[in-house]
Parts: structure tokens; sequence; C-alpha cells
């Protein structure tokens, strides 16, 4: 069974929101033109992939519905969108970021889909999805948002840099059955000799959970937490914690304003960094020498489990347009709409069966088929993003150990107590 959810974790784009479910520009009089703001966050690359369904839903309802896309920075790209509910001002239709899904439903600010879903105004059907796929979207089988496509996590490799050093291509070492973490430990010493960063280690459960999954462990398992008890877990943490604190990976908390693991790479400053295909347009578009590879294991297997995110997105309870703001979502997540989105290097594959041609048809990189692999084997974050607000407190306890303000041992002691008592002020 493929396993999805999660998060976008793409690089901000400052374009700025045009219109509100409280300006009352659109109506829904008949025979006039019923106007939606749609809001996501996404780079301008990114951005450029999500116009494309809407211009093609806008050109199929030319004269009934027209959607009007805007980017918000992905940093603080949750708070604003907050903000704007709270004030009334939210676009239509938005992005959700998978930490922020459970908060929006608390607050009832988003839209209730099921009854549309069994619609025939519906583009899609419950039936479409596979079972595991809604994530925090799915409270006791009411649906409040859609899954527009999936992300497995992949590394991606700068073929400059490693040329430039003189090691031999990740490609290579899989090849040979030698893809495993003592490899990536020694490639990354010899980038880190010649003053080169080996790998951008992302903090809280979207960059560490990757690890732990691919070591076979679990932060929760059966309800019962025990990122402080299975021994895989443990040492998936501690490996991670030790590559940071040597030097052999950065964390990227600690880089400078404007130089993200985008920058880094593009720039030829850091030999690998993981993530989904959302790096992939502006890689491209840059005409970047890079490749896909699997993540290195620490098992006999050459493959194991990766993180497989997505973000949502959801209809505005409050919108005035509610019809056809569903009508939309609904065209934006069909095989139409993930079809016209994904293909020719789309920022994400397909969430639905059936497409893998997206990635398979000329595909650029040259190993573009792994992200496939990946999303077969696959697993989503669904523990820490299903009580609001315990992500982000399970960040603050990564970024102190990445930092060097408390030890491995007390950083892993701190995620099971906080875990536990937020399930405890949940209930």
């Amino acid at each position: 069974m493929k396993k999805w959810v999660g998060k976008l974790g793409v690089v901000g784009c400052a374009v700025i929101i045009t219109g509100c479910s409280g300006s009352g520009e659109g109506t829904s009089a008949e025979g006039e033109e019923v106007n939606l703001s749609f809001v996501s966050w996404g780079d301008p690359e990114e951005l450029k992939v999500y116009q494309r369904a809407v211009d093609s839903f806008n050109e199929e309802h030319e004269g009934e519905i027209h959607v009007e896309l805007s980017g918000l920075p992905t940093d603080n790209y949750t708070q604003i969108l907050t903000t704007r509910l709270q004030g009334g001002q939210a676009p239509d239709v938005f992005y959700v970021q998978d930490f922020a899904m459970s908060t929006f439903i608390d607050t009832n600010s988003v839209l209730e889909l099921n009854e549309f879903l069994e619609s025939d105004e519906s583009y899609v059907s419950i039936e479409d999805f596979p079972e595991d796929i809604w994530g925090p979207t799915d409270v006791d089988g009411t649906k409040y948002g859609l899954v527009p496509d999936a992300n497995p996590f992949v590394m991606y490799y700068n073929n400059s840099v490693f040329e430039e050093v003189g090691v031999k291509s990740p490609q290579e070492y899989f090849d040979e059955g030698e893809w495993t973490w003592e490899t990536l430990e020694e490639i990354t010493d010899q980038f880190k000799e010649a003053g080169k960063h080996g790998y951008v280690q992302d903090g809280g459960p979207f960059g560490v959970n990757t690890w732990i999954y691919n070591n076979g462990g679990d932060f929760e398992k059966d309800g019962k937490v025990v990122v402080d008890t299975d021994e895989k877990t443990i040492e998936a943490i501690e490996f991670v914690s030790r590559m940071v604190q040597e030097g052999n990976f950065v964390f990227s908390g600690t880089l400078p304003q404007g130089q993200g693991r985008d920058a880094m790479f593009m720039s030829n400053q850091v030999a690998l960094v993981g993530a989904g295909r959302w790096l992939t347009p502006m890689f491209s578009e840059a005409g970047l020498d890079f490749d896909y590879i699997p993540w290195p294991t620490n098992t006999e297997n050459q493959m194991e489990p990766t993180l497989v995110t997505s973000g949502y997105i959801a209809a505005n309870a409050n919108t005035e347009h509610q019809e056809e703001a569903m009508k939309f979502i609904s065209y934006y997540t069909s095989e139409t709409g993930q079809d016209i989105r994904l293909s020719d290097n789309g920022n994400s594959i397909p969430s639905i069966d059936g497409l893998d041609h997206v990635v398979t048809d000329d595909p650029e990189p040259e190993h573009a088929s792994y992200l496939l692999d990946a999303l077969e084997i696959g697993r989503p974050i669904v523990y820490e993003f299903a009580i609001p607000g315990l992500s982000t407190d399970l960040e603050d306890i990564y970024e102190l150990m990445f930092i060097g303000d408390i030890t491995t041992d007390e950083a892993i002691k701190r995620l099971a107590e906080t875990a536990r008592e937020s399930e405890e002020a949940q209930e």
C-alpha cells in the first residue's frame, strides 16, 4: 500500500494575495462570473506549475468561474493565512501545510467536503484516492481537504560538486550495493575536508523522520510514544545528531539569511540535499547537472522507506462561493488537473493511480523513476501532525539538539515527554 501525507517544504515566494473571500468581488448571480482567490506558498517556478491547472480550469469555466492564483512566503505562510482567516480576509481556496490542518479543522476554518465529493459536480470522488492518503484532513471519515499530489523523499546530488572533489557518484555506490549510511559518512568527510557542505539537514519531524523510517524506527507505534524506547529510532536520531555535530551535515537552521539549501545547491556549495520533486523545476530551469538517488540505508536492503509528504488544498468555510470553491479544488486534484500540473517536470508526483507517465515520460533528471520507487514504500507523518502544535514543539527540541544546546540523550527524553504531555492535554 502506498503511504502518503505531509509537507511541501519549498522555498518562499513574495507574491502578494490579490483577492479574499470577504472582498465581495465575485458574484454567483445567474449569468455573472464568480471570482475566486487561491493562495499557496512556493517559489516562482512552482507557482508556474500550479498556474497550469488554474488556466485550464478558467478556460473550461470561462464566463462562469475565474480563479486568481497568488503566492505567500513559505516561512510565515501559515501565520499570515491564520491572521487573514481570523480577520475574514482569507482567500476562497488555499493550500494548507500539514502541521496546520488539525488547527484549521478545530477552528472551523475549512469546509467539509464529503457531500460535494459524492455529487455529480465534483471532478473526483473519495474512492479515487488511496485509503491512507488523507492524513490530518480526515476526522472520523469526514474530509476537510484534498491531496493534490505527493512528494516522496529522495536525495538530490550535485554532479559538479562530486566531480570537483573527486568523489564517486551516489549512483555508482548504489550500483555496487554500497550506498549506505557508512558510505555517506565517508564521502561527507571528503566534502568537509574540501571546504564543501556534504548534506543540509532540516529540523523537526520533517527533517528527522526520514532517517527514522529509513532505519525501521517509529516515533509512535500502536498508540504509544516509542521515540525513547525503540532502538532503531534512537540509533537514527543519534546518527543524524552526530553528523551535524561533526560537520558532515550542516543544520539548515544555522544557514545565513537567504542561503537555503536550494541556493547552496545551485551555487555548488553543498553536495546533497533531501527533498521531494518540488526542487526539480528550479534546478532544471537553472541548468544544473543533478540527479536523484534513493536514501542511503543502514540495513541489508538497498532501499528502505522514506518520508512521503504533501500539502493539502482546502476551501474556506466562510467563502461566499462554497460550491464554486469546492468545484475548483476537485478539478485541481482530479486526474486531469494533476496531469496538467505534474507533466513536463512538475513539482510533485500524482496522488492518484494511473499517472506514472508524468514522471517516466521524457524523465528529467535521468533517474526520475526513483520517485515512484520511493512512493511505493514511503511513509507519511501522521502522529506528529494530529495534535495541534506538537510538531512545532518537537521542532524546537530538535533545533536545540542540532545547535548543541542539549545533548542527544536529553533531546530524546524531551521529545518523548513533550509528546506524552501533548496527548494528555488533547484528551
